[in-house]
């Protein structure tokens, strides 16, 4: 039988961040989980910029890939993220394992 590996969902603030900061602590959250064995699902990565969408929208796609994830990985400054507090309800509420950085 296949290993298959964990899937980690990483969550934390991206509104109200230059987008390039943002990036950058996903990235190297991604490249840390990655190093440890995970799959990982970067929102920065999933939703390409759309001028058109709202910030329902984008959340809409992110909670999709998140109840696709075995466990989430929250970067420090997910409790200032409206996004990151819904997705950290979502995970608990389904009983997804829980990461802090």
């Amino acid at each position: 039988m296949e290993n298959k590996k964990k899937k980690v969902y990483i969550s934390g603030k991206i509104t109200g961040l230059p987008t390039e900061t943002a990036k950058n602590l996903f990235q190297k959250a991604e490249k840390m989980l990655q190093s440890m064995g995970y799959e990982t699902i970067n929102p920065m990565k999933i939703c390409p910029e759309n001028p058109l969408w709202k910030w329902e929208d984008y959340m809409r796609e992110d909670l999709y890939h998140l109840l696709m994830c075995d466990s989430i990985y929250m970067l420090n400054n997910w409790s200032s993220s409206k996004g990151a507090r819904v997705e950290y309800a979502v995970a608990k509420e389904i009983n997804l394992e829980i990461f802090f950085e």
